[in-house]
């Protein structure tokens, strides 16, 4: 056989390979489709592998069903486990929309929580309610459960001291990159225990965090930084004090980074993800200045890998939460002396009045006259001002005030 022909048949029979292996050199990245290029065939389809293994990602993610879990979370809990079924990596997006099918189908009562695309707003109270599954889930049941109130109401004051700001209600601030987090914190009382402010974005601190940042940390009050181990995460807990083109600081305040580094991640899933060869001394650099370890470097830039917040399970999230926070020294707060007495007297005082105004509720021989024509002047009030609620006009028919302040809680 000819030495060319030999050549020619190596070459069909390599072309896929080799046009498979060109792309790869182009894109870091294309490497993931090698296994779905090269092997077609799948034992099974996605939506079957998902039905065969959501209940155990789903158990695994929540702590056996007693926490919360977020959709990204049952995905790191079962992706492995589809991918080595079907031959193909398992897309996110494609994810969510089969395990709500899933849960539908079945009727089950998980508490999955998806991300919030979007607020509904009540009127009057704006009482605020984001489009996700768990806060629309809680609003609905709320609603089922409605009773018409009581003619005498079940009025209290307020026992609580006034506070604004962190001066005698929270001694630090979490920040934490990621959204989707809240109903799984909020569950286990983390803010309350801890007498900890949170808040969250998607991915860079935006100039609205940096601006409430170093107006409320400072003077003992620090702010804590939760991120993902990547170069990303690594850069927001390292330039959250740093100025940028739109914001400037003023002053300085402690940033305490207690994201996930190397040592934190044994048992988490791992990500592949793309780094251009040309940017790989930048990221270097950057890490080495934002503090990361050299093995850290190797870790995210060499080995090309990232871990994310949402590859620890519930418990484990929760688990690791209030072991940095007690590693910092966040605890719960109690006030000055002065405070406290002030608030003592407040309260005896609160005490007094509460025991007056139950009483009064207790009376049976007050004479009530309600108006004859009292939808009329409702309605009438309405009209002549279409921004005020119908229990406002009964309220200013019945010679009463209006409450100024209306909103309601989420």
């Amino acid at each position: 056989m000819k030495s060319d022909t030999i050549i020619d048949a190596i070459v069909g029979v390599t072309a896929k390979w080799a046009k498979q292996r060109k792309q790869e050199e182009r894109n870091a990245s294309a490497w993931l489709n090698r296994r779905d290029r090269l092997t077609r065939s799948r034992r099974v389809t996605a939506k079957n592998a998902v039905g065969m293994y959501a209940e155990s990602a789903w158990l695994k993610a929540s702590g056996d069903g007693a926490l919360p879990a977020s959709c990204r979370q049952i995905y790191y809990a079962i992706r492995e486990a589809v991918a080595d079924l079907t031959g193909k990596e398992l897309n996110y997006g494609y994810f969510s929309q089969l395990l709500a099918e899933h849960v539908d189908e079945h009727d089950l009562d998980w508490d999955v929580v998806y991300d919030a695309r979007g607020d509904f707003v009540e009127p009057h109270t704006g009482r605020r309610v984001p489009l996700g599954t768990l806060q629309v889930r809680q609003y609905l049941d709320n609603a089922e459960c409605y009773q018409l109130p009581e003619a005498v109401p079940g009025f209290h004051l307020d026992t609580g001291f006034p506070t604004d700001g962190p001066s005698h209600r929270f001694g630090a601030l979490l920040f934490i990159e990621k959204q989707g987090f809240d109903p799984l914190i909020k569950s286990a009382r983390i803010a309350e225990r801890f007498d900890i402010a949170i808040a969250s974005t998607k991915g860079m601190s935006t100039t609205a965090m940096r601006r409430l940042a170093q107006s409320i940390c400072g003077d003992g009050v620090p702010l804590l930084v939760m991120h993902d181990f990547d170069i990303s995460g690594m850069v927001i807990a390292g330039t959250l004090q740093n100025d940028t083109r739109r914001f400037r600081f003023d002053r300085e305040f402690p940033v305490i980074d207690i994201g996930l580094r190397l040592a934190d991640i044994d048992g988490l899933g791992r990500e592949k993800v793309a780094i251009e060869p040309k940017a790989r001394d930048a990221h270097i650099a950057t890490l080495r200045r934002y503090g990361a370890t050299e093995d850290e470097i190797d870790f995210l830039v060499k080995g090309r890998e990232r871990v994310e917040l949402n590859a620890m399970s519930s418990p484990k999230m929760i688990n690791f939460i209030e072991r940095k926070l007690e590693e910092h020294g966040v605890r719960k707060v109690v006030p000055d002396q002065a405070t406290l007495h002030l608030a003592a007297t407040r309260a005896a005082k609160i005490a007094r009045l509460q025991q007056v105004i139950r009483r009064e509720q207790a009376r049976e021989d007050i004479d009530i006259a309600i108006p004859d024509d009292l939808e009329e002047q409702v309605r009438a009030m309405l009209i002549a001002d279409p921004t005020i609620p119908w229990d406002d006009a009964v309220v200013r028919v019945m010679g009463g005030e209006a409450t100024k302040n209306r909103q309601g809680g989420g």
